[in-house]
């Protein structure tokens, strides 16, 4: 999968031509810019995401110099607003099917609600800068996690768990976290992507066999298939709402209709009308996961972010994290007293652990029941 890039940039008072400015027809040409950041451009359709790239000054290379990216939504008048005047190019984005954006901005982490409801791990409450980013809008299915993991086998993949689930539709589960990571960058070699995992700080030798405890430098952020980090799985669940519970925008509380849990009176927001486990999906033995997409999404398109199966996340766990973690882009401590990665969203197994500022965590070799996951992109 290959993005082009229009080659063509713009000052605020006159318009730069690259070489590549006449090239395929159906990329994005500027074709003006107005003072207060109104970027104009042909072969742009309403509603569509694009990437705004930029500098400060002149670039050299079209290839080179460019100092960021941003994923915007084109204007229903086709145009693109943008910010203090600069230097821009516009590309069109590419992904896969079934993902969405998650765009930049700050959010409030951690239990913004009452804080005896939750563990000390979940505070204090902080404002973190996520950058924008791609996430699956559903958990990965047992379907998809075969396709990948057959491809992988025949490609020098080696897994722990060849992974299970209830149905083709349903999540997959019983996998390790190793078992994940790698299954991302099969994902993204099977795509022709550039992986995001390596088994070193140089990143040349991709992350395909064994049980590495992989470092934050060892990643390439930017290219393939990744699991999020705790920080962007927060921001998505929250789906733009501020100061909710769960990942639904109207109300505090929870009942069956809204997501696949185990259901009791002991929270006072748990009113659902059925208790126990959920009664659609508690049939046969274990698991008692639901079909992918069941439920409404949250505010950003997300399905079952909180309950099904808890969604493993790329940093390792500490219990006092949140008092000194950096305020754009955490990705998580370098270790773990614990020796646990973790996982966000909950279950079909329990209630509290739905709420979307719960923090848990589990050993990486660890497989169970009630662990998925799905996986994001950056820009």
């Amino acid at each position: 999968m290959k993005t082009h890039s229009q080659a063509i940039r713009i000052g605020l008072c006159a318009l730069a031509f690259g070489a590549n400015a006449t090239a395929q027809a159906a990329e994005p040409v500027i074709t003006s810019f107005s003072g207060n950041g109104v970027l104009v451009c042909s072969n742009l359709v309403p509603g569509s995401v694009v990437t705004v790239e930029w500098a400060s000054s002149l670039p050299g290379p079209w290839t080179n110099n460019w100092a960021g990216l941003e994923a915007v939504t084109v204007n229903s008048n086709g145009t693109i607003q943008v910010g203090v005047p600069m230097f821009y190019r516009v590309r069109r984005n590419s992904l896969s099917p079934g993902m969405a954006l998650i765009p930049p901005g700050f959010f409030t982490m951690g239990n913004c609600m009452d804080p005896g409801e939750g563990g000390s791990e979940e505070l204090p409450l902080h404002t973190v800068y996520v950058s924008a980013f791609y996430m699956d809008t559903n958990l990965i299915s047992y379907a998809l996690w075969q396709q990948v993991y057959q491809w992988a086998t025949n490609n020098g993949y080696n897994f722990d768990y060849a992974g299970s689930g209830k149905a083709a539709n349903h999540p997959v589960v019983s996998i390790n976290w190793y078992d994940v990571v790698k299954w991302c960058n099969a994902r993204s070699e099977m795509e022709n992507l550039v992986p995001a995992y390596y088994t070193s700080e140089g990143q040349t030798n991709v992350y395909r066999t064994g049980t590495n405890n992989l470092e934050n430098s060892w990643v390439k952020w930017n290219t393939g298939y990744r699991l999020p980090t705790e920080a962007e799985w927060e921001k998505a669940a929250r789906g733009g709402a501020s100061g909710r519970r769960f990942p639904w925008s109207d109300v505090d509380t929870i009942q069956h209709s809204q997501a696949n849990y185990y259901s009791t009176n002991k929270y006072a927001y748990d009113t659902s009308p059925t208790r126990g486990y959920h009664p659609t999906f508690a049939t046969g033995d274990y698991p008692y996961t639901s079909p992918v997409g069941y439920f409404a999404p949250n505010g950003y398109g997300l399905y079952d972010m909180a309950g099904n199966v808890w969604e493993s996340c790329w940093d390792w766990y500490s219990s006092t994290y949140y008092i000194s973690s950096p305020g754009t882009d955490p990705r998580g401590p370098a270790s773990s007293a614990s020796g646990g990665r973790m996982l966000r969203g909950g279950s079909w197994y329990e209630l509290d652990s739905v709420r979307c500022a719960v923090r848990a965590y589990r050993a990486p070799s660890f497989a169970y029941y009630h662990y998925g996951f799905r996986c994001v992109r950056g820009l």
